[in-house]
């Protein structure tokens, strides 16, 4: 399946799209530069069940993947540069190496590995990161607000790494 596929079963009303394979795919196919310039409607998969996609240096850039199902998804090298993924499930999730800049609001990221992520002013209000491998790249800004961290303890603060 190719992206242009995907898009257009999405717009039918399909939602069901596990194991499937988009590695190197550019979702961002209103190629928008800037969230200001993302209309309506565009790069628009909400809700979408991609459980153990292959999305392996996929660029979801711009995508609203709000309330997506991502679980088991591998994401290494993938560009998330703000991507909504308000209240998304990354469980198992792959992370590694991967770039994301934005929130991660409400995201479930248990048991997910984020080896050298880059997580650059991003936002993780309510985000479950139990069991998580945690280690990211020392660039950027994190915000946490009620964050559950792998140690099971809530985090609330900004840490700044330079």
């Amino acid at each position: 399946m190719d992206v242009e596929e995907l898009y257009r079963r999405y717009a039918a009303g399909e939602r069901d799209f596990p194991g499937v394979d988009l590695r190197g795919a550019d979702l961002n196919v209103a190629n928008v530069t800037y969230i200001e310039d993302l209309q309506p409607g565009q790069n628009e998969l909400s809700g979408i069940n991609l459980s153990g996609a292959n999305l392996t240096r996929a660029d979801l850039s711009y995508v609203n993947l709000s309330g997506a199902n991502l679980s088991s998804a591998n994401l290494e090298f993938a560009t998330l540069s703000l991507t909504i993924l308000t209240g998304a499930n990354l469980r198992d999730a792959i992370l590694d190496y991967a770039q994301l800049l934005g929130d991660l609001i409400d995201v479930d990221l248990r048991e997910a590995s984020l080896f050298c992520t880059l997580l650059n002013c991003t936002n993780l209000t309510r985000a479950n990161l139990m069991g998580a491998t945690f280690q990211v790249s020392p660039k950027g800004r994190l915000i946490f607000s009620d964050t559950i961290m792998p140690d099971g303890t809530i985090n609330n603060e900004d840490e700044v790494y330079e």
